[in-house]
């Protein structure tokens, strides 16, 4: 079964199962690489530079080596975007199919 996930601000510490993994996968995504100064691939960097669509492909590339070195148990099936490029705003939408 494929699961959409997106950044997310809340936190369920009761999860289990898939909906721990998928809460997993929606806290890399909510995650910039700042914050994290001693898991530097860990989470989203956000290249807004032109040309847009090099930073979209280098961003692609960054969050799925982040998922499957940080949540293993998800397999990445696509990254789409949502946002504006005209303002360099991005928003990752992941597949992901979860491995238990």
């Amino acid at each position: 079964m494929t699961h959409q996930v997106t950044a997310t601000s809340n936190i369920d510490f009761n999860a289990s199962g898939v909906d721990e993994i998928l809460q997993n996968v929606a806290f890399i995504l909510s995650t910039f690489v700042i914050p994290c100064p001693l898991y530097g691939d860990f989470g989203f960097r956000l290249d807004t530079l032109p040309p847009f669509q090099l930073a979209k492909r280098r961003n692609t590339a960054r969050l799925i080596e982040s998922i499957q070195r940080f949540e293993p148990r998800a397999v990445v099936v696509d990254v789409d975007y949502l946002g504006d490029t005209f303002i360099g705003k991005l928003e990752p939408v992941v597949k992901v199919i979860v491995n238990e």
